[in-house]
């Protein structure tokens, strides 16, 4: 696998990947998410549209815009940034915003996937830069008392 700068290291989940358009909720299978250098589970959110952030504020403060200048490895999908609200920068990949989740207290973790907070629906992110809409059960404990959803989510694509 080629090294290029501006990327994520891709890890092993236990989510399908699947199309924007196309994914659907189920079993959790073998596949692929983007992360940080640090190993952090990287995330878009359902409710930003034509690449534009739509969490601020107290969103924001459960799930960190991936500032600009982080580095990513292995990705496929072609990388930018939009200019947020508060006029900082934020990565974006195939066009969608990145985040991390507070949830997440070690590298790994994917306690935010398939939450349907802060006005709406989150999901780990494919090398491809799509949204991997498998819902599947957090992978650790959450010390930190935020937003949370309930096991059995079933709902749509991104």
């Amino acid at each position: 696998m080629g090294v290029r700068s501006g990327m994520v290291v891709i890890v092993a989940a236990g989510a399908l990947a699947a199309a924007c358009s196309g994914g659907t909720a189920g079993s959790p299978a073998a596949g692929a998410h983007v992360t940080d250098g640090k190993g952090d589970t990287l995330y878009v959110f359902a409710a930003d549209h034509d690449g534009q952030s739509v969490c601020d504020g107290s969103c924001a403060s459960y799930w960190p815009p991936v500032a600009a200048g982080t580095q990513l490895q292995g990705s496929t999908a072609a990388l930018g940034t939009v200019t947020r609200a508060d006029g900082s920068k934020q990565v974006t990949l195939g066009g969608h915003p990145l985040y991390r989740y507070v949830g997440d207290s070690s590298p790994g973790q994917t306690n935010g996937q398939g939450l349907d907070v802060n006005g709406g629906l989150w999901w780990m992110v494919s090398p491809d830069g799509a949204a991997i809409t498998t819902a599947a059960k957090p992978s650790g404990p959450s010390s930190t008392g935020g937003p949370s959803s309930s096991d059995g989510y079933s709902g749509g694509g991104y």
